[in-house]
């Protein structure tokens, strides 16, 4: 029962209190207000309890909102009016202008009127941005030159840089200018005999320029780079007026056979061809002088009654020739440049193709060093069979660095390369016969 009292209590002071604001309402229609002035939705008294001024109020009378967009565009105009003296060096109307908008601000209500603050703000920083690029930068605009002259002048009429008034250095003149109560009670018509001593240019370099002055200007500075050479303009030769008159037929040219096989010498099968008889030649050599050496050691030895040659002797002296300890040529010292780097790894890759061609044999010796030579099918007819008859191959990766290269030329002593150096022409446009060289 408390329950439903209560809520009958509550239903009929609902309804008294929306009585109550129809009959305001009506009031307020009988009292002939406009109808674009709307009442406020809180009370003043509660409103004024919170001090919430900044608070959205949609029912801002539109007098006082007009009156603030006034003045907001009001303050942006006069911006862009004064946009120099504000980047300048008034700061004081800079300051007057932040004062003026944030007074301004303080009765902003509405969204638009903020839009319009945040304009201005915008505009401000801006400018602000703008100042401080000028003194990053300096006086990008130069010197006042009235200025300028104004205190050199007075630096020089008054003899400043001179702390000691008595100083030798200071002419009469000058001292009676630096006493304080003569130059507060003399005139301007009381020097006007002094004017010879005005331009003293040494006192001015002397005690404002040389001071100011970390390092004397060098020739570059003053006259710009020594190195660069003047400019010789290019007369470029006019062409004579086309004419089909002058025209001239030329025969298509001929390409021959000759001229095919002049650009084949520098390919892949012709530089192959080149290394393996390169390689037949330098194994029959090598094994020539290490066998004649031999004989020489072994003679030597013979005289002096000893008997043959040890084996670490007899390889000893196949090293000193290139060949391995099973007498073939040694695969580094054979691909090995030690002028040119790119010319070793080129020299890998001829080797590996003639090996994967079945044209060079590769083994290792005792010391487990790769060592190779032509192979030949006609000469050994059980090596022959045993190559053709073998299903698989052992394939392997050489590569090599700029340091591997280095150590290996180091370790082995190399000279002068095997293969010999191969000279590398420089691409060239097209010949007297149009084609490339």
């Amino acid at each position: 029962m408390e329950n439903r009292n209560h809520l009958l209590v509550r239903g009929r002071n609902k309804g008294n209190d929306a009585s109550a604001s129809s009959s305001r309402k009506r009031a307020s229609d009988v009292g002939g207000e406009p109808s674009t002035s709307r009442r406020r939705t809180r009370d003043p008294s509660v409103q004024a309890d919170r001090g919430d001024e900044d608070e959205y109020d949609p029912e801002q009378p539109m007098q006082e909102r007009r009156q603030i967009q006034r003045s907001m565009r009001e303050t942006l105009q006069e911006i862009h009016e004064n946009q120099d003296r504000l980047i300048g060096e008034d700061h004081k109307l800079m300051l007057d202008m932040f004062d003026r908008q944030n007074s301004t601000m303080a009765k902003v209500k509405q969204t638009n009127e903020a839009a319009i603050d945040s304009r201005v703000l915008v505009t401000l920083a801006d400018i602000g941005v703008k100042r401080a690029q000028k003194w990053g930068e300096g006086n990008i605009g130069g010197l006042d030159l009235d200025e300028l002259v104004s205190k050199a002048t007075t630096f020089m009429r008054n003899g400043d840089g001179i702390e000691d008034d008595e100083a030798a250095e200071l002419s009469s003149t000058q001292r009676r200018r630096r006493q304080p109560a003569r130059g507060a009670l003399g005139s301007d018509g009381e020097d006007s005999g002094d004017e010879g001593d005005m331009a003293n240019w040494s006192h001015l370099g002397r005690y404002a320029t040389i001071p100011a002055i970390l390092r004397p200007p060098l020739p570059g500075f003053l006259m710009g780079p020594l190195s660069i050479e003047k400019k010789v303009r290019k007369i470029t030769k006019r062409s004579a007026t086309f004419k089909v008159s002058n025209l001239q037929e030329v025969r298509p040219q001929e390409l021959r056979a000759e001229d095919l096989k002049q650009n084949n010498k520098n390919d892949l099968p012709s530089i192959c061809k080149k290394i393996w008889v390169r390689l037949e030649a330098r194994e029959s050599e090598a094994q020539e002088l290490a066998m004649k050496k031999v004989d020489e050691l072994e003679a030597v030895q013979l005289e002096k009654g000893g008997g043959e040659l040890s084996e670490d002797q007899t390889r000893q002296v196949m090293d000193e020739y290139g060949l391995n300890s099973n007498g073939m040529v040694d695969l580094l010292r054979f691909v090995v440049n030690p002028h040119s780097y790119g010319q070793t790894v080129e020299n890998m890759f001829y080797v590996s193709f003639l090996i994967r061609e079945g044209s060079i044999e590769l083994r290792f010796d005792d010391n487990g060093l790769p060592g190779i030579r032509p192979f030949k099918a006609g000469n050994n007819a059980g090596e022959a069979l045993s190559r053709a008859r073998a299903p698989m191959r052992h394939q392997a990766i050489m590569s090599i660095d700029m340091e591997t290269w280095r150590a290996i030329i180091e370790t082995f002593d190399i000279k002068e390369p095997i293969i010999p150096h191969r000279q590398e022409d420089e691409p060239t446009g097209p010949g007297a016969r149009g084609w490339y060289n």
